[in-house]
């Protein structure tokens, strides 16, 4: 009777592992769509992604981005990280360069549902960084983009 009890348990585990990766992979196709499943996943999983680009003279491991809304880093050690919910409202994220921020940037997202690709690439020119945001997503045409030089 026990060993019943076991396979049961097991099962009923192995059939809700198999469920959750099935959603995931469904969210992930309809994450930019008006739907039931996208309001649901939204809520659930990080879809939105960051990348840092950073021309030749410069290191991209001085380089760190820290997410305002959550508080989260989302790139550091030259490498990305999770951590961009979906909200509504103004997205702010740091840029920091050699551990002093220097940068405060953002855009206003029209949607908490919606999942969006941020590309920040960083120039320098007159020993200046000159950073660009690129958005890829939904919020990419309705960006209410804008950069803050922090100086102290």
């Amino acid at each position: 009777m026990k060993k019943n009890g076991n396979l049961i348990l097991i099962a009923i585990l192995i059939i809700g592992i198999l469920s959750f990766y099935g959603f995931k992979n469904y969210a992930k196709k309809v994450k930019d769509e008006h739907c039931l499943i996208t309001q649901i996943s939204s809520k659930i999983f990080d879809f939105n992604t960051f990348d840092l680009k950073v021309e030749s003279t410069l290191n991209l491991s001085d380089f760190k981005v820290v997410n305002q809304n959550s508080g989260k880093t989302i790139f550091a050690e030259g490498k990305n990280r999770k951590g961009i919910k979906n909200e509504y409202g103004h997205c702010t994220f740091e840029l920091y360069w050699k551990g002093k921020q220097v940068y405060e940037f953002g855009h206003f997202k029209m949607n908490n549902w919606n999942t969006n690709k941020y590309e920040l690439n960083i120039g320098l020119e007159n020993n200046e960084l000159e950073p660009s945001l690129e958005i890829y997503g939904p919020d990419s045409k309705k960006a209410d983009l804008y950069f803050k030089k922090i100086t102290e």
